[in-house]
């Protein structure tokens, strides 16, 4: 409101903003001023800016706007941009387009000039006369504003408008032009991960090629002759170079000489810094500081000219170290960048330095300035952690050198005791300062240290002369682990002994390090951690373990770098180089029996693994003489022929051993679809890659290979193969097609193999609700021409998870089947059964359908997945299930003797419960259906979908279990003490209990720990006490206690009031879902969800909801259908699950009218901004009521009929009372014979709910009723016929007649006559019951609207088409007159009525989170108010911002908060930017929902300058003239909210109006209008002056 009333008054300040300037101006016209005032100067220095100046003259003069420019050799200049003529008592105001200079506001370009370097700017603004002579001018009036340059490399690149060629403008119009976009050029990084060197000749080339950016290029080769770069490097020694020098990174030219730069180490550990000069002269110097040892540090060269610094800054543990040092050259330094290559590491010249090269980053022609306290270690050194593991690692070894003196002393003595080594180790132990761990716990570990304790103990007594170092405890240390991999065999081992190959890794085992790498980055056994995974493949690496150089070279190879490391060739060359030339068939320098035996060599590094386009493949050969190097593909069809195809060949020089790069061609036919131009092919079987070294032989047909290698490649499926995009000469007809909207837009539509029924987790009640599902044809004709023909000879597979919690209690219930039109079950068919067996069903041909049961059973508590795969004849059934790591294997087989008929665009298909069969109580995960293909099955490949692990369904369900068996031995112990009449004795059950606590295995909590928090355990175990001695011999369960715990922690929520005390609440609230009170598992999954008191935790609060919907919660299935309706919280959006639950709860609904109880109230739509819908809640004690009852007891009958219905429903704020309302009803029928009494009393009698049932009364008053003309009665009396007679033909006259007159329930019944055939003299009808279906959901029938959207669900093949996206919002409609949630909404508004806001934002939240719009926009206003601060004021921005969203994105939004969200988006906020274009789209559609402010802003946006598009103008109905003419499209806005009846915008409309008016008047009478303003200022000026005096006069005096 406070917003609203803000923009209403603007157009005030602004109008009273003129009468001021107004004023000023006559004032300066009677005194002869001047004046200039620069009104709203720019604060920097940009093109395309507008200046306002506000000037006045005496006489006429000139106004002059001069730019003054002031660089850094000292020198000025002035720049004239504009002047004007200034008329006596003329125009003031004056908008100029600031036209700067192209050379201060741009990049220099080669058209935009260059320029010195600017320090400031200056506009100045002045009001000049004519002087005595020519050359001189005088001034008198100025203003001046500073401007601020824009950095050079920080300014824009100009668009320049050139006049071009027609040819040219041709050119521009191709397809190639259009996609082509200027490349964004910017500092070089030369690495961006980390390098493992070894102190070897290998290192990392980099090439850079000159800028595409004509200006940049320019302006790089313009400064070779004065350089102006820097380069920073990050480097961790672990050793000082052996060598004179060693490089570090360093730039060689063509000649193979140093350049500049060149940064080398040298033995004593200083930088070595080398330049070349002009005339080829080069000079070096020195750093005085050398660099240290285990220690990241980074070294920044910066060039200026001549004169070159080299600072280094150190960090350890957040300790840092700075260093400096500077030269001046006597001659410029040059640098040509694009000239040889630069190198990082060592190379064929020198060796590198033994540790790790950090990132690197070359800025080609830029100086940073330099903080030392912003330098940060960059994110992937954090990342790697290698410091953390060097510090772990260093004390582990301490330790275990201490170990090892220690028994070698003992071993020399002949004797084991204490030695003072052991004190000293003890003490070492004991005073060892807590830290947070830097790498892993794994050294803390006891029971694994014990082991290399007592390898070290084994190896010291063996080899008692020879001493035992630490690398024989580490060999022995990996030895073991192989040993213990190979005994156990499962790869739940896998996390036991991973600790003693970390061991083994420090002890100096580099095998140990590499298998701990694949481990943690193949995830065998262990979770995957790719960071620790390359930690140590780099350790390994950097001690020349070719196993992990190879590793780390494949990963910075792969295109889209695997797991977390950047793609980088380069590194990889580097990594594969070492490998290459460790070999043995690589050196410079051949032995004599490799020159005799003339041993070739060649390997493909990475070969693919599909057969896809555009690999970049390594291959690295070596050859005794001049060969070629032959790249060869062998294709294998199913017919048994086999095609060679030549990809590539090179020449192989002599003795060097080199790495070739080679782009993979392969041949189109074999990696794309087939499209008329590239030509199809036979179905393949296999292919691979050849590789091979040859020679001439003795005649030209044939040549000798001494090398080859190959590799083989998997053929990709036909229709998963990507469409090639051709590069075809077209004609010109057909180029000025493509040149159209319409064919640019147009694409061809991705067709997959694969569908996804199901990407999320669906909780199953058990009912008769699933997810329906159905298949379109193939829009491809190729696609569906094999579909078609694989229809009588399927090959195709399904996926699926599912986790049951009981086993079915019907004969079958329903797992994934398939329905045809007809309604009845066809392939495939999966049900599960009594026993917990699986029940598949085939049909084949001649409609003939067979089963069988799998051997096998599934589990309960367990997630499983279940595989069937359909080949031909032959099915299987496979289940692999995983719990806690350990998987479990099954599998069943049958070969049916018919073919089998699987078309699945043919009916739908059910996940779940339908129909015609009840689901399974459980859960179903993800669900993946292959149309046309089987994948081979590896039961160690099979993990547990992202989306189930995120849930993490299995550890809430196992932590609970701990948690309940616990409150069961406590409340038994309670319950046996409390009949005992005694609290201190203790039982068995308490020795059980400490033995439970005491056994229990230590494992990683894997869901929340609230079960262990004590103080708020000993809340449930007081309450579980509490009630076993209030109950005595009744018995406690664990349902009780749970609903105790929502009560107590309702009334500690009530007393708090504040959203700090959530937090502390939160684990009652947990233990009470545990503990089977759903209300809670609601309740805390709201609170997860919305951030309320607690950190959001989307996935936890998906979690809760999937709990308690599963206990069919009805408000948790409310949640969780909004949740996938509007794929919120990062869940996808599924129309079709959304509907399975809002069909549960709309049924429910539906059931629940029916019968009401007092848990549930009449839902209505109180929105908390409007005061006559608050006004009329009320209660019995409310004056309200005590008004209507007294109307009621003079014979109002309306006033009965309110009482009655307000007590029934429980409407209004009165709580339901169904006796006394029955007793309202009578009177009104017996006594008032008021017809809408009378059919109220009617139905009541009819079905018993407050008074015994009574039918023959019942019809009495239902026929009086209709007698009156009351057409509900109508209704009433045909369903009696009908139900109780079975007389259908007086029902269908009857339900006709009522039809006729618009009820909603004869067109109901008349429906359910059709759908079941029950129509007197007329056969099923499934299209008219429809069509009665829609009358009787369109008059707003429950009912009628869920069984509309059942049809629309499946749809009726011929005569209806499916509409899943309108089915869902009807279901949701219906679902949300659910009297639970009318329950809740009557708690919040009670709340908000005796101002306790705090509960009353808590229930509406319950209910917003539902998707309930009403509760989403209560929600949102009480967070906008915040009127006793309760939410902190982040928090309820965020929350005004996202519930005001979700209102406007309702089917009827509020008009009051689309106006709040437009205030939103216009003045936006800490996250979201201010978006004009937005806030017109929604005042917009306020307005269209005639809500006045809609119009107003829309004007004031107009008044502002934003141009309205014109989408916004013809949803208004306003013509496009208006785009031209702002005063004239303000003035219809205003006029159209005026126009608008019984609103109270009238006055501000009114008034913003009158304001246009007279700016347009001002404009088009501009100097009538200031003249009479001087007159009207001159003659207010004698009023003033004369009144006070006049009024002095007239007052009395004080005596």
């Amino acid at each position: 409101m406070e917003s609203s009333m803000k923009t209403q008054c603007e157009p005030w300040i602004s109008l009273q903003r003129i009468y001021i300037c107004l004023l000023c101006l006559s004032v300066q016209m009677v005194l002869g001023f001047n004046q200039v005032i620069l009104l709203d100067p720019p604060v920097k220095a940009l093109p395309g800016q507008r200046l306002v100046v506000f000037y006045t003259c005496n006489d006429p003069a000139t106004v002059q706007l001069d730019l003054v420019v002031y660089f850094d050799t000292g020198s000025s200049r002035t720049l004239e941009l504009t002047h004007w003529r200034c008329d006596p008592y003329g125009k003031t105001l004056k908008t100029v387009e600031l036209n700067l200079p192209d050379w201060l506001v741009y990049q220099a370009d080669g058209i935009v000039p260059d320029s010195q370097w600017a320090l400031s700017c200056m506009l100045d603004a002045a009001v000049t006369y004519p002087g005595f002579d020519d050359t001189e001018e005088v001034v008198t009036a100025q203003d001046v504003a500073y401007l601020e340059p824009i950095p050079f490399f920080d300014r824009p690149v100009k668009q320049h408008e050139l006049c071009i060629a027609w040819s040219m403008q041709m050119l521009k119009l191709t397809q190639h032009f259009l996609k082509k976009q200027c490349h964004f050029e910017q500092e070089a990084h030369l690495l961006s991960s980390i390098f493992a060197s070894s102190e070897e000749n290998f290192g990392i080339s980099k090439t850079l090629a000159p800028y595409k950016n004509k200006a940049l290029e320019y302006l790089r080769v313009k400064t070779i002759s004065s350089s102006r770069f820097m380069f920073s490097l990050w480097i961790w020694l672990t050793g000082h170079c052996q060598e004179k020098m060693c490089g570090l990174f360093y730039h060689i030219d063509s000649n193979d000489d140093y350049t500049t730069p060149t940064l080398l180490l040298t033995k004593s550990g200083r930088l070595h810094i080398q330049m070349s000069g002009e005339s080829e002269e080069s000079f070096a110097f020195l750093s005085p500081f050398k660099v240290p040892l285990s220690e990241w540090c980074q070294i920044s060269v910066k060039v200026l000219r001549t004169k070159v610094t080299v600072s280094m800054v150190c960090i350890d543990e957040e300790q840092r170290k700075d260093y400096s040092a500077d030269y001046i050259s006597k001659n410029n330094i040059l640098l040509d960048d694009t000239e040889g290559y630069f190198v990082v590491g060592g190379s064929k010249f020198i060796k590198g330095v033994e540790g790790y090269y950090g990132p690197m980053v070359y800025h080609r022609n830029r100086v940073l300035p330099r903080s030392t306290s912003e330098v940060v270690v960059p994110d992937v050194i954090r990342a790697v952690n290698l410091t953390g593991w060097l510090h772990t690692c260093r004390a582990f070894r301490l330790e275990m050198s201490v170990k090892i003196r220690g028994y070698s002393l003992q071993a020399n003595q002949g004797e084991e005791f204490d030695t003072c080594f052991d004190a000293f180790h003890e003490m070492m132990v004991k005073n060892r300062l807590t830290s947070k761990p830097l790498f892993e716990l794994w050294e803390e570990t006891v029971p694994h240290r014990r082991q290399a304790v007592k390898l070290a103990k084994h190896l010291a007594f063996k080899h008692v002369e020879r001493g035992v170092s630490l690398g024989a405890v580490g060999r022995a240390l990996y030895s073991l682990s192989l040993q213990k991999l190979g005994r156990g065999g499962r790869t739940g081992d896998i996390s036991r002994i991973l600790p003693l190959l970390l061991q083994a890794g420090c002890l100096a085992d580099n095998r140990a390090l590499h298998m701990a790498s694949v481990l943690y980055s193949s995830g065998l056994g262990v979770k995957k951690q790719p960071y620790k995974s390359w930690l140590l493949a780099l350790l390994a690496a950097q001690k020349d373990d070719l196993s992990a150089v190879m590793h780390l070279g494949q990963w910075h190879l792969h295109h889209q770098a695997l797991h977390v490391l950047p793609a980088d060739p380069a590194v990889a060359h580097a990594y594969y180089a070492n490998i290459v030339k460790q070999k043995g068939f690589g050196h410079h320098n051949p032995t004599p029996e490799q020159m005799v035996l003339a041993l070739d060599g060649v390997i493909l590094l990475n070969p693919p693994v599909k057969a896809l386009p555009h690999h970049i493949l390594y291959v690295s050969y070596f050859c005794n003489g001049h060969a070629t190097v032959q790249l060869d593909l062998l294709v294998t069809f199913e017919t048994g022929i086999t095609d060679i195809v030549q990809l590539n060949h090179w020449s192989c020089n002599p003795y060097d051993p080199q790495i070739e790069v080679v782009r993979l061609n392969l041949p189109d036919w074999l990696v794309y679809q087939a499209d008329g131009i590239v030509p199809d092919s036979q179905w393949m079987t296999s292919c691979m890659l050849e590789v091979a070294v040859t020679y001439p032989g003795f005649d030209d047909t044939e040549e000798l290979v001494t090398a080859d290698n190959v590799a083989t490649l998997e053929p990709v499926p036909y229709f998963e193969r990507p469409v090639k995009q051709h590069e075809l000469c077209i004609a010109w007809n057909m180029q000025m097609l493509r040149l159209t909207q319409h064919f640019l837009k147009k694409q061809c539509h991705f067709e997959q193999e694969t569908v996804r029924l199901l990407s999320s987790v669906f909780a199953s009640t058990g009912e008769n609700f699933g997810i329906t599902k159905t298949l379109d044809p193939y829009s491809n004709e190729v696609l569906e021409y094999l579909r078609m023909k694989a229809i009588s000879s399927p090959r195709c597979m399904f996926s699926m998870w599912i986790f049951v919690n009981r086993h079915c209690q019907e004969k079958l219930c329903g797992f994934f089947y398939h329905l045809d039109s007809h309604r009845s079950y066809i392939s495939p068919s999966l049900f599960l059964t009594k026993s917990g067996q699986l029940h598949i069903q085939m049909n084949g041909e001649s409609k003939q359908s067979s089963a069988f049961l799998t051997s096998f059973k599934v589990p309960l508590g367990e997630w499983c997945q279940i595989r069937m795969v359909v080949l031909f004849k032959r099915v299987t059934v496979s289940m692999l299930c995983m719990d806690e790591e350990q998987r479990t294997d099954y599998s069943s087989e049958y070969i049916f003797r018919h073919n089998i008929i699987l078309n699945d665009t043919e009916g739908y298909f059910v996940i779940g419960g339908g129909k015609y069969v009840k689901g399974v109580e459980g859960y179903y995960g993800p669900m993946v259906y292959h149309r046309n293909r089987v994948l081979p099955r590896s039961t160690t490949e099979a993990v547990i979908p992202d989306v189930i692990r995120a849930v993490n369904l299995t550890g809430w369900l196992h932590t609970c279990q701990a948690l309940r068996l616990e409150m069961s031995v406590k409340i038994r112990r309670y319950s046996l003490q409390a009949n005992q009449g005694t609290e201190s004795s203790k039982t068995c059950y308490d020795a059980v209990h400490k033995w439970l606590v005491q056994k229990r295995q230590p494992s990683k909590p894997q869901c929340e720990l609230w079960e262990e928090t004590i103080p708020r355990r000993r809340q449930a175990a007081k309450l579980a006490k509490l009630l076993a001695f209030k109950h005595g011999k009744r018995g406690v369960n664990l349902a009780a206690v749970g609903r105790a715990l929502y009560s107590l922690s309702l009334q500690k929520l009530g007393r708090g009031g504040r959203t700090g005390d959530i937090s502390r609440i939160l684990p009652l609230l947990l233990q009470a879902g545990c503990l089977s009170d759903n209300r809670a598992l609601h309740m805390a999954s709201v609170l997860y969800s919305s951030g309320l008191g607690v950190k959001k935790q989307p996935y936890k609060s998906w979690l809760l909801a999937l709990l308690a919907a599963q206990k069919d919660d009805r408000l948790a299935l409310l949640h969780l259908g909004h949740l996938h309706h509007q794929g919120l919280h990062g869940l996808p959006t599924d129309p079709a699950l959304a509907y399975a639950y809002y069909e549960n709860i709309a049924k429910q609904t539906a059931l629940d009218r029916q019968d009401p109880t007092p848990e549930q109230t009449y839902v209505e739509a109180v929105h908390l901004n409007n005061e006559e819908e608050l006004n009329l809640q009320t209660d019995k004690d409310h004056h309200i009521f005590q008004w209507l009852k007294l109307q009621a007891h003079r014979g109002a009958a309306e006033a009965e009929q309110a009482i009655g219905r307000m007590l029934f429903w429980g409407q209004q704020g009165v709580s339901p009372n169904m006796q006394e309302a029955v007793r309202h009803y009578e009177r009104g029928a017996v006594q008032l014979e008021d017809s809408v009494s009378m059919y109220d009393y009617g139905i009541v009698l009819l079905q018993g709910q407050g008074v015994k049932k009574n039918i023959p009364k019942a019809l009495t008053f239902l026929k009086k009723a209709m007698d009156k003309g009351f057409v509900p009665a109508m209704n009433a009396l045909a369903w009696y016929y009908e139900q109780h007679e079975q007389n259908y033909e007086q029902a269908v006259k009857l339900w006709e007649q009522a039809d006729r007159l618009n009820s909603p329930d004869a067109a109901l019944n008349l429906g359910v006559l059709y759908s079941q055939g029950l129509y007197p003299g007329k056969a099923v009808d499934k299209f008219m019951a429809y069509k009665y279906y829609l009358k009787s959901a369109e008059r707003g029938h429950i009912r009628g609207g869920i069984l509309l959207a059942e049809i629309w669900t499946t749809g009726i093949p011929g005569r209806v088409k499916r509409r899943q996206a309108d089915a869902v919002l009807w279901v949701k409609w219906a679902a949300e007159h659910n009297g639970y949630l009318g329950t809740i909404l009557r708690k919040a508004l009670d709340s908000y009525l005796k101002s306790d806001m705090f509960n009353s934002l808590l229930y509406y939240m319950m209910a917003a989170e539902c998707g309930y719009a009403p509760a989403q926009f209560n929600v949102a206003y009480l967070c906008e108010q915040n009127t006793v601060d309760i939410l902190d004021p982040g928090f309820a921005s965020g929350c005004m911002w996202r519930y005001y969203n979700l209102t406007t994105q309702s089917l009827n939004p509020d008009p009051y908060a689309l106006i709040k969200m437009g205030d939103l988006l216009y003045e936006g906020g800490a996250d979201v930017h201010k978006d004009l274009f937005s806030a017109a789209e929604v005042y917009t559609l306020a307005a269209l929902r005639q809500e006045p402010l809609g119009w107003y802003n829309l004007g004031l946006l107009v008044a502002e300058g934003y141009r309205l598009s014109l989408s916004v103008l013809i949803k208004l109905g306003l013509s496009e003239l208006y785009l031209e003419d702002n005063i004239s499209l303000q003035s219809s806005l205003y006029e159209r909210c005026r126009e608008l009846e019984g609103k109270d915008g009238y006055l501000p409309c009114s008034l913003a109006l009158y304001s246009v008016y007279i700016q347009s008047f001002q404009k088009d009478y501009n100097t009538a209008i200031k003249v009479s303003t001087a007159v009207a200022v001159l003659t207010a000026s004698t009023i003033f002056l004369i009144v006070p005096i006049v009024l002095r006069r007239a007052m009395p005096s004080l005596d």
